[in-house]
């Protein structure tokens, strides 16, 4: 009896790990210095602006909790594991299904937690007269009235970077 609770426990701590790494990998890269590997050598479209505002946004991966499906997965399993140590016969049926139940709420919500990023929405006057609004990392940060380049690649992904001139 005593081997079984040590593996339970054992599981759970493994299922929540698995569920934070699972999570935290899913999000994605929103920094301005980060380039996908296809993007090198490509030219890109450059405009020179300045910046209007400046505002703190939050970036999710996930709008529905339903599109959570790892976090899901790996609570309602750990719920499940916990649920199983209570009860006994048609109790102890019931105390898994709800463990899983609560398990996978949980996860979802902390999949959706942990893919949650905040970060800077830029809206940048063009030097041909057009307005440009950009999301990106935290950092490098540009204060309104700082000149900078827009750079567009040509899948549309967008980033601000300091103009040095």
């Amino acid at each position: 009896m005593q081997l079984r609770t040590k593996f339970n426990k054992s599981l759970r701590i493994a299922s929540v790990s698995a569920l934070a790494i699972v999570a935290a990998g899913c999000a994605r890269e929103i920094s301005p210095n980060v380039y996908k590997e296809s993007h090198v050598g490509e030219a890109q479209q450059t405009f020179q602006g300045t910046i209007v505002s400046v505002r703190k946004v939050s970036v999710q991966g996930s709008e529905k909790l339903q599109e959570n499906t790892a976090g899901a997965a790996l609570g309602g399993i750990a719920g499940g594991v916990a649920g199983y140590q209570f009860g006994k016969g048609k109790g102890n049926v019931a105390t898994t299904a709800a463990g899983a139940l609560i398990g996978a709420t949980a996860g979802a919500f902390a999949q959706k937690t942990l893919e949650t990023q905040e970060a800077l929405e830029y809206t940048v006057s063009l030097h041909n007269g057009e307005m440009r609004t950009v999301v990106q990392g935290l950092q490098p940060a540009f204060q309104p009235g700082q000149s900078v380049f827009l750079i567009v690649g040509r899948d549309g992904r967008s980033r601000v970077v300091p103009f040095n001139g």
